[in-house]
């Protein structure tokens, strides 16, 4: 069975916090925290988190992003806020603002379009192609999805004239078709002055199953996004994915806020950039109690968090469940 789900998961359960070790070192006002950690959204900032708020047809290229506040000064306000309340917080709150980006259109994406999604999910997402298209493994960006990371590349450009700040820390998911979204985004604003991606294990895409969820050796990751940091404990090969069973969405949010309490206690940056996939932008909102709103290929979502330790709470070790198994075909598959 898919290791991940073997993994003993917590359950949290908050005691009241004392002190705890926290790292200063950010010019926001953020620190570090260590010890479980509870997350919650800061609403009235972006217009994502409102809960009236329809994701369907929206372009948030074309509306700062979704920033509540649309003066002139917006960004620097925005700036201006986050630092005071990080200034304003005790020794056990932190306040960070996540720029949580899905990746381009991946030729996965364009094959489930063609065959629609209950063939997808019961035939063609077990092969690795259909003899035109191959999504397997590690699927790669299409045409389609360079495209939408390239006009990502130039929303930032344009937000940037008025001081939208921009992520310190840029973070990735280890599968090729983000990584590429991430070079394509941030390669002329951030990685041609020095920042260096780190790829993280636990924002990949939900894990098994699907082969286009499969990802890349060690040494394909290296060569194709050279210096990039990559954990020394990496695994050479996926020893995760599995053909036969794949986590469910509750096992890859408490995945997801594990690699965030592991993020919250190591980084004191302020803004951060995560690019990933739709299951982990799920977990990540389920993680941090974010409503649920679609995201689309080469979208992205600033949610500001607050993250608070809890140094005495105890710990329940679960095992989360039962893993997904693939669907029963209904009809035929095999044609469009």
């Amino acid at each position: 069975m898919l290791g991940i789900v073997h993994k003993l998961v917590s359950v949290l359960v908050f005691g009241t916090p004392t002190a705890l070790q926290t790292t200063s070192g950010d010019i926001y006002g953020g620190k570090t925290l260590a010890g479980i950690t509870n997350f919650t959204v800061v609403p009235g900032i972006f217009i994502q988190d409102d809960p009236s708020f329809n994701s369907s047809g929206y372009d948030l290229l074309q509306d700062s992003f979704g920033l509540i506040d649309k003066s002139p000064n917006r960004w620097k306000n925005l700036e201006a806020h986050v630092t005071q309340l990080n200034k304003e917080a005790d020794a056990h709150t932190t306040y960070k603002l996540i720029y949580i980006a899905r990746h381009g259109e991946g030729f996965h994406n364009l094959a489930q379009s063609i065959y629609g999604t209950p063939a997808w999910d019961c035939r063609w997402s077990l092969l690795t192609t259909d003899g035109n298209i191959t999504w397997g493994p590690d699927a790669l960006l299409d045409s389609t999805g360079i495209s939408q990371a390239e006009a990502v590349n130039r929303a930032w450009k344009e937000q940037i004239k008025d001081g939208v700040p921009l992520p310190q820390t840029l973070y990735s998911s280890p599968l090729r078709r983000s990584a590429s979204t991430l070079n394509i985004t941030w390669h002329d604003i951030l990685l041609n002055r020095g920042h260096v991606p780190r790829i993280k294990e636990n924002f990949r895409e939900s894990i098994g199953l699907h082969t286009c969820d499969q990802r890349s050796n060690i040494s394909v990751i290296r060569k194709t996004y050279p210096g990039w940091q990559i954990d020394p404990s990496f695994p050479f090969h996926d020893p995760l994915w599995d053909p036969t069973y794949q986590e469910t969405d509750t096992l890859i949010g408490r995945r997801v806020r594990q690699e965030l309490e592991n993020l919250f206690a190591e980084d004191p940056s302020t803004f951060l950039s995560i690019t990933c996939h739709s299951g982990t932008i799920s977990g990540f909102f389920l993680a941090i109690g974010h409503r649920m709103i679609g995201v689309q290929t080469g979208g992205f979502v600033p949610v500001l968090v607050k993250a608070t330790n809890c140094p005495t709470a105890t710990m329940q070790p679960i095992s989360g469940g039962q893993s997904a198994t693939a669907p029963a075909c209904t009809a035929d598959s095999t044609s469009l």
